[in-house]
């Protein structure tokens, strides 16, 4: 089973995130508001922003799409004066090597339990006790 990495939700990282309680909606309306749609599709080159371009079409597009979401949502920060590299959404490379990361330690810690039963008496100790569970 595939693991998916879970933001972290700590108190410290809410407040140092600026799009925390952000909703994509508000993201996009007021992005709209500034530039309108034909700027927004200057800024950002989707078709969901220059072809019949509307708030329901866009955001229907936006979650499907993290790389345009993760545009977008670095134009707002731009916008509203923070640095885009502040961004809530992870990168596809920081959610791998974050699920990298999780798999390496789950192995170094399954590996504990092999080690102690490596050795011959190991074998045999393990093959014991399940012997000794069956019915």
């Amino acid at each position: 089973m595939t693991e998916q990495a879970q933001p972290d939700n700590s108190p410290q990282n809410r407040a140092k995130d600026p799009l925390h309680g952000v909703k994509l909606e508000q993201i996009l309306k007021e992005l709209v508001a500034e530039y309108g749609w034909p700027g927004l599709h200057q800024r950002i080159a989707v078709n969901c922003f220059k072809s019949e371009p509307s708030i329901k079409s866009s955001l229907k597009f936006l979650r499907k799409t993290p790389w345009a979401r993760q545009k977008v949502e670095s134009l707002y920060l731009k916008m509203k004066g923070f640095s885009a590299n502040k961004r809530a959404t992870k990168t596809e490379a920081q959610l791998v090597a974050e699920v990298k990361k999780g798999i390496r330690q789950n192995k170094s810690a399954s590996s504990g339990s092999i080690k102690e039963n490596s050795g011959a008496d190991g074998i045999w100790t393990t093959a014991r006790k399940n012997l000794a569970d069956k019915p």
